[in-house]
């Protein structure tokens, strides 16, 4: 397949040089000019579980790539960045072009629908895997599980065959299955990051820790009911999933990493509160559920967001552990 990854930072550099390695034509795509360079000049380097390198050359550009006969067009940027990241590419994405967000949290479905207005192959997945960058053309896989792509037009009524994708995928290092409702799916790693992400970013606590605060227990608990009620109520099927033992799980599979909302604060960028945590709250009060905690530490974020830019400048090296 022909691959265009749209923002190659730590999971888009991961996947897309897997995708490389495994003999697909894969272009990154990011903003970052040191990055780029450092890729372009050298290579994208990786390193593995097992302290084992990969280096790999790679395409990388900070101009929007052509897509003619691209078959797959990966999406990465935070949240926020979708649509703008997206906008130049409406008036010439191929109508058989599938684009498959990985990306975390509500909304992106939205967000890349009205970049590309018109557009049908607009599919959404999820992951465990997670990443970290260590800086320009440098990044550590940190994370490894299962991976799920899926049709949020049709649950159960699959429009496209996904499986050349998900095989794909597979090949690369992601065990990836198609999923009969991809909403569900969503929902479930969105509420891990909610029980994870906000915490760790107003406590300084690595994932792990997290469990080692008996009374952060209640606190987890109670923004887990709260997510999985407004899940309930928005018609996603929750079935009979644990989700406050799997985000324990996460906790324990991640323990020594920094979640990606902590990093963000600690290097003054913006989180992606607005699409966990915050979009339980926005989507809880349009359904009349509940949600004071998910409400509180969207506020509390914020907060620190502003206070981590007051107290120090930036940096450039980002980590994005997933969780």
């Amino acid at each position: 397949m022909r691959i265009v990854v749209i923002g190659a930072g730590a999971m888009g550099g991961l996947i897309g040089t897997r995708l490389a390695v495994t003999g697909h034509h894969v272009t990154l795509y990011d903003t970052w000019d040191e990055h780029v360079a450092a890729i372009e000049r050298s290579g994208i380097l990786i390193t593995e579980y097992d302290d084992s390198i990969l280096r790999f050359r790679i395409p990388a550009t900070t101009t929007p790539p052509a897509l003619d006969a691209v078959d797959l067009v990966l999406v990465f940027v935070k949240s926020y960045h979708t649509a703008s990241a997206l906008r130049p590419f409406a008036a010439r994405l191929p109508a058989d072009t599938f684009v498959l967000s990985l990306q975390n949290g509500l909304g992106n479905l939205d967000l890349i629908r009205a970049a590309l207005p018109g557009h049908e192959r607009i599919i959404l997945g999820t992951t465990a895997h997670g990443a970290a960058l260590l800086g320009p053309g440098r990044l550590r896989h940190t994370g490894k599980g299962a991976t799920m792509i899926g049709d949020p037009a049709q649950p159960g009524n699959r429009r496209f065959d996904l499986t050349p994708i998900s095989r794909a995928l597979t090949r690369a290092g992601f065990e990836t299955t198609v999923a009969e409702n991809i909403h569900t799916a969503i929902w479930d790693k969105l509420i891990v990051n909610v029980a994870i992400n906000a915490l760790t970013a107003l406590t300084g606590l690595r994932n792990g820790e997290l469990l080692d605060d008996p009374e952060l227990q209640p606190v987890i608990a109670q923004l887990v009911d709260e997510s999985v009620n407004v899940m309930r109520a928005a018609g996603v099927p929750v079935g009979t999933h644990d989700h406050l033992a799997y985000a324990r799980k996460v906790m324990r599979d991640t323990a020594t990493n920094y979640s990606s909302m902590l990093q963000d604060v600690r290097n003054c960028r913006r989180t992606e509160i607005d699409s966990i945590n915050g979009a339980v709250t926005r989507l809880g009060a349009e359904l009349g559920v509940a949600t004071p905690l998910n409400r509180l530490l969207t506020v509390l974020v914020h907060n620190r967001e502003r206070a981590a830019r007051r107290e120090q400048p930036p940096t450039t090296e980002e980590e994005s552990p997933d969780g």
